[in-house]
């Protein structure tokens, strides 16, 4: 907590006040050249474009306004928003969209910049409640005999870490059981139970002391999702999960607006119904023997949701309701369900006072009632109704086609400072697309180019003659094109696609030619597979999506990044049609204000992975020839980082070979800038 004599009248912390003998410390005595940085921090070095941003964020946490910051790679835009909120001593939330960035906040930036601000405030990590261990749940579970023996051994080594070992009951301090096993959800804090058991600090529940701390810091480090999840809450009116703060800063914000999609819709899967018959049987076992007739309703539902499954067909695919409507057997399996579903739902509340289980699981089965509804009836021309399906999953999605209209309204509510900063929210420094997606028009806007240099650091590589993209052959043609550069780099490779079977083509392809490493997205955990790229010679990594952002592999390690197409969302989502035939309505083309900046932005983020330091250099393949070929290629190359473009293959393994020195002190930038294409 912050100290009582720093503290104003509401409780806040006070700026940093000027006493006899010492400087009172701002964004320049904090960051210059001389300041308490460089003192703190080896290697510091002032920024102009760092201290610039600095500035602007002083200047909107002052006026409590809104600010879109774009900021290159390289800007240094984590300690230029953290040092004027820190110094501003408002209660500030910072918003993420990743683990790594979270954890690099609270680890490593936040206690060099508190003691380099001279601030006493606490900044804390604050997660999702499903992230910390339940005892009560863990008690129960325990009880229940329905458990294989991995599992006994995985609930035993929970218990003995929970007693023993942790203070927070953060499943990341729990090394032996992987993050992603199910017996932790089990044992986990979620809602319904917390609910139903009326848990407090005292009752030794880690959820009440975590949320008591994050009540009490200055600076609170969030995701996107916990964010979004607390703003549906407020917009409910059914409370909140966050406290109340000053100063609202979202990192990684690009990601935002579709985050915000999820949880102002919901979705409704087969894993939380299987989970619901699971957890149904194991309370009526517990609180409830004699009501063997519980049992039978769970066994009934379950039956219900494999057959509205099998209707769905055992290939992976997307549908509207719109495609479904016609569809007799899918529609009389979820009428079937759903009244299955009203009616246990009925049977449990004639019992739910029996025990918290029991009256946790009525909760939860009144819910996804209340959801069925909903999304079956659902009339609303903001919202598209639609489902996921594969043999042996299926989930139903009621999302939002527009978030604008609620952001902007409890955006207003909550009042304060608003920061949006990412490397990507603009195209061709426009960032209108993005303003529009959450309501903040009336936003201010600034953009950092980036320190690197480009036309020193790499090269685009734009191959001539590759076939369109949907020609049957277009990966293997790319990789042919690509094979000299990966020879020539000896791996050192991200491979880029925009599609898992894009990907899976091209490992059975490089699999039988290949002599170094091939590490695939999916084979092991994101974490991993990088490590094993950073320490394999000849490692060529393929990926999907989420490789394209939020990975950070710098030195030598990384030569070449090859991305095969023009990231466009698939013309038969259910949620891009959805959304182009919104735009239309309103007099807008899908394309123009939907497709394309979206596909900008992400194209962004991938050539981003190329060059993540002033000593790295590499080269950039990009192979779409629609690039140079169609009017748009023209809008997504002014979008990327100033590369020179080079044709060849011999003058791209030249770059590739040749160290950063020797361009420089041969190369006129000029010169190198003037062979992008116009």
């Amino acid at each position: 907590m912050l100290k009582k004599d720093n503290l104003d009248t509401k409780g806040r912390a006070e700026p940093s006040q000027s006493k006899p003998g010492v400087i009172s410390l701002d964004v320049d005595t904090v960051m210059g050249q001389d300041g308490t940085l460089a003192k703190l921090v080896s290697g510091y070095g002032a920024r102009q474009s760092q201290l610039d941003m600095a500035h602007e964020v002083k200047a909107l946490i002052d006026q409590d306004s809104t600010l879109l910051a774009e900021a290159g790679t390289g800007t240094g835009k984590t300690f230029a928003y953290l040092v004027p909120a820190l110094l501003s001593g408002k209660k500030v939330i910072v918003s993420t969209a990743t683990k790594t960035l979270q954890e690099q906040l609270v680890s490593k930036d936040l206690p060099i910049l508190l003691k380099a601000c001279g601030v006493t405030g606490k900044a804390r990590l604050f997660k999702g409640r499903e992230n910390y261990v339940c005892p009560q749940r863990l008690e129960i579970t325990e009880t229940a005999e329905q458990h294989s023996r991995e599992d006994w051994k995985k609930l035993a080594l929970i218990r003995a870490w929970s007693e023993h070992k942790t203070k927070t009951g953060d499943r990341v301090e729990c090394e032996s059981v992987p993050e992603d096993d199910p017996i932790w959800r089990k044992v986990c804090a979620r809602m319904e139970f917390c609910q139903a058991a009326e848990c407090s600090a005292e009752s030794g529940c880690f959820y009440p002391k975590v949320k008591q701390q994050a009540a009490d810091a200055q600076v609170l480090v969030v995701n996107h999702h916990l964010f979004c999840a607390d703003l549906s809450l407020r917009e409910q009116g059914f409370g909140e999960l966050l406290p109340e703060a000053e100063v609202y800063i979202f990192d990684e914000a690009h990601r935002l607006p579709d985050i915000a999609a999820q949880f102002l819709g919901f979705a409704i899967t087969r894993a939380q119904l299987d989970e619901l018959v699971r957890d149904i049987k194991q309370a009526q076992k517990l609180e409830a023997p004699e009501s063997k007739e519980l049992s039978d309703q769970a066994s009934k539902l379950d039956e219900q949701v494999k057959l509205l499954n099998e209707s769905l067909g055992k290939w992976e695919r997307r549908w509207t309701w719109e495609q479904l409507q016609d569809e007799k057997v899918f529609q009389q399996a979820i009428k079937r369900l759903m009244d299955v579903l009203s009616f246990l739902t009925e049977s449990l509340k004639a019992v739910a006072e029996r025990g918290k289980q029991i009256g946790a699981v009525h909760k939860r089965a009144k819910d996804l009632e209340a959801q069925f509804k909903d999304w079956i009836t659902s009339k609303s021309e903001n919202k598209i109704r639609w489902i996921e399906s594969s043999q042996a999953r299926f989930k139903l999605n009621l999302t939002p086609l527009s978030v604008a209209g609620p952001f902007s309204r409890q955006r207003e509510q909550m009042g304060g400072a608003w920061l949006f900063t990412s490397a990507t929210l603009s195209v061709r420094n426009n960032f209108d697309y993005f303003a529009k997606r959450l309501g903040l028009d009336e936003a201010k806007t600034s953009h950092w180019d980036s320190p690197f240099n480009y036309a020193i650091q790499g090269v685009v590589y734009h191959p001539i003659g590759l076939p369109e993209p949907r020609h049957e052959s277009y990966i293997k043609v790319c990789l042919r094109a690509a094979w000299p550069l990966l020879k020539a780099s000896e791996g050192r490779a991200f491979m880029l696609f925009t599609s898992h079977k894009a990907m899976q083509e091209a490992k059975a392809i490089l699999e039988t030619h290949w002599d170094g490493a091939l590490l695939v997205q999916g084979d092991l955990p994101k974490l991993t597979l990088l490590k094993k790229f950073k320490e394999t010679p000849m490692a060529i990594l393929l990926g999907t999506s989420s490789f394209w952002e939020g990975v950070d592999v710098k030195g030598n390690a990384l030569k070449l990044v090859v991305i095969d197409r023009i990231p466009f969302a698939p013309p038969d989502d259910p949620i891009v049609q959805a959304r182009e035939a919104y735009l239309k309505e309103k007099g807008l083309n899908g394309f123009v204000h939907f497709q394309l900046p979206e596909a900008v932005m992400a194209m962004k983020q991938g050539a981003g992975r190329l060059i993540r330091d002033i000593t790295d250099t590499g080269v950039l393949m990009l192979c779409d020839p629609r690039l140079s070929s169609k009017g748009y290629g023209k809008t997504i190359r002014d979008s990327l980082p100033p590369f020179p473009w080079v044709y060849s293959p011999d003058e791209a393994i030249e770059r590739l070979l040749e160290p950063a020195s020797t361009l420089e002190s041969n190369l006129d930038s000029k010169e190198i800038l003037d062979e992008a294409p116009k």
